[in-house]
């Protein structure tokens, strides 16, 4: 018996994490749930031609993309309040039922602000997903196992983007757009019934925080400052589209839109230093030098990898001439190496246990081939383009999910819920920011470049018909390779911009802490150990001798306390 009590963890510990099929159950279902989400980032894009053409509501495109951004951006902190002070399980499955409505909103939609108004609600439910997964899987496996599960879990959003493109085109050409929404429920009905099923969440994580009262939870929440940062972002994004496009940059409208983001962010950093530890992003947890580094890191890659995300597609299909289902097949070059990177290298630091050095080669690796893509226009052969796709993705793949075991390592399990939240925030705001910079590059280059190759088609008709809609208006082949000339050169800028993100992403991954995941894990092991021998051992008739030791182990040249 004292041999178990010192050396050992007790029973009861032995059976806190998932094995054997049922974690392989757990694990597949939370990939299907990410793939979802990413699904739903990705399909879409290649069904806005379709949907303004049935709702006549081209002045609307930029809201099918921007509703949902902002929401999913917006209500990361909230979320990562919500898997603080509550079962995570629950919460998770809140998240996803929200997510189905959402997508029955929008598939079921007859008119273009009822999309709209789906596509936010889609967003409030989806950025609750990512991070519940990234939660459950720290409840279910060991620490220095959780690199290698985030891996696996967080490599099903670079399947998603690949298939998402295709899948989309061939909905939409074959059956309805609305199939782009309507698959999302009997998928997401799987996994909910899976999660409730298999998914065991230990009693012994954030127990404290779970125990508190209902009102002091809902206290806890901080609906106020979730309502600044909505508008703040809300005014961010809304600059960045409207700025140079919609209206001129020194428009009213520009300047009222930087003057309140500006106002909503300092109300916002005020009101979470009065809050405290009640903030749904305490300085507390930001202050750690890992957290808000690792948030930079992110942040810089969600900008270069949604940049590519949205605009490769523009140019397989513009400059190219491909078909959309050929784009997608050609991105395949882009996310499988992400695949790969994300399993290899999160199996590697599960191992090893340090994992800053592979987030800086990770980031060295996508800068060079992000430096490479600027090189590519019309008449890049494929191995070309397909080679530095190959780099870029391999680099992105070995770098992104690396901020998230950071945090595991420095964070208290109480506080790891909040962390997952503005990791997953800095991702999001990042793409969202490097999108709407980037449509505003390529429209205002196109403006240049068009006159430039001809004077038969004005720029303002090659906007309007949209990045697949030049052999419409091109009224000779002659003037369709000057239009695809344009669209090459315009491009570039948007690649430039992605390569500057990514090359941002390197001092911020040097500023990492240098830890060790394995040791960190054996040191909590060894403590909990320690502290369940201790708990058991003080319940004895050896209490006196154990107390003695402590005074001793406290101050080793008396015995008096303090």
């Amino acid at each position: 018996m004292a041999e178990n009590i010192e050396g050992q963890p007790p029973p009861a510990a032995k059976d806190e994490y998932l094995r054997s099929w049922r974690l392989v159950v757990v694990i597949g279902s939370l990939c299907l749930g990410i793939f979802l989400l990413g699904l739903d980032m990705n399909i879409i894009g290649v069904a806005i031609p379709r949907i303004t053409t049935d709702f006549k509501s081209l002045e609307d495109i930029a809201w099918y993309g921007s509703a949902y951004l902002l929401t999913i951006t917006a209500f990361q902190p909230f979320f990562g309040n919500l898997y603080k002070y509550f079962n995570a399980k629950m919460v998770y499955l809140v998240s996803l039922v929200l997510f189905e409505v959402g997508s029955v909103v929008c598939a079921s939609a007859q008119s273009s602000s009822i999309l709209i108004f789906g596509r936010a609600f889609l967003g409030f439910g989806a950025a609750g997903l990512l991070q519940g997964a990234l939660a459950i899987i720290g409840y279910a496996v060991r620490l220095d196992k959780v690199p290698l599960f985030q891996g696996v879990v967080v490599s099903s959003l670079g399947i998603s983007v690949c298939v998402g493109p295709v899948l989309g085109g061939v909905l939409t050409d074959y059956t309805t757009w609305r199939w782009c929404f309507w698959i999302n429920v009997p998928i997401g009905g799987f996994v909910v019934a899976m999660i409730l099923l298999f998914v065991r969440i230990r009693q012994s994580s954030n127990q404290v925080d779970r125990s508190l009262p209902l009102k002091t939870k809902l206290g806890n929440l901080d609906f106020l400052g979730t309502v600044l940062f909505l508008g703040a972002i809300c005014c961010l994004l809304l600059v960045l589209q409207w700025g140079g496009q919609t209206y001129p940059w020194s428009d009213s409208k520009c300047i009222g839109l930087f003057v309140g983001f500006g106002l909503l962010t300092v109300l916002f950093c005020v009101w979470q230093w009065y809050r405290g530890d009640r903030a749904i992003i305490p300085f507390r947890i930001l202050r750690k030098r890992s957290i808000w580094m690792g948030a930079l890191v992110l942040c810089f890659l969600g900008m270069s990898s949604l940049v590519y995300a949205y605009y490769l597609p523009i140019y397989f299909q513009s400059v190219q001439g491909v078909s959309t289902t050929q784009s997608g097949v050609r991105f395949i070059a882009l996310v499988l190496p992400q695949i790969v990177g994300l399993v290899i290298v999160g199996a590697i630091v599960s191992q090893w246990g340090y994992y800053v050095p592979y987030m800086i080669l990770g980031v060295v690796v996508t800068s060079i081939g992000a430096g490479l893509l600027t090189k590519i226009g019309i008449s890049t052969p494929t191995v070309e383009w397909a080679a530095y796709m190959v780099i870029n993705g391999l680099g992105i793949g070995m770098a992104q999910q690396l901020p998230y075991t950071a945090l595991q390592a420095v964070l208290d399990p109480i506080d790891v819920a909040t962390g997952n939240a503005i990791a997953v925030f800095s991702y999001q705001l990042g793409g969202a920011i490097g999108v709407a910079i980037g449509q505003n590059l390529l429209l205002n280059k196109l403006r240049i470049t068009v006159p430039k190759h001809t004077s038969l088609v004005s720029p303002v008709d090659v906007i309007a018909v949209g990045a697949t809609g030049l052999a419409q208006i091109a009224p000779t082949p002659e003037v369709l390779y000057d239009l695809r000339m344009a669209y090459s050169e315009a491009i570039r800028d948007t690649f430039i911009l992605a390569l500057a993100a990514a090359c941002f992403a390197f001092p911020a991954s040097c500023g990492m802490e240098r830890l060790n995941i394995k040791h960190i894990a054996q040191e909590r092991l060894s403590k909990q150990n320690e502290s369940d021998g201790s708990e058991h051992q003080g319940s004895s008739k050896e209490m006196e001798p154990i107390v003695t030791n402590r005074y001793l182990d406290r101050d080793p040249e008396s015995n008096v306390v303090g």
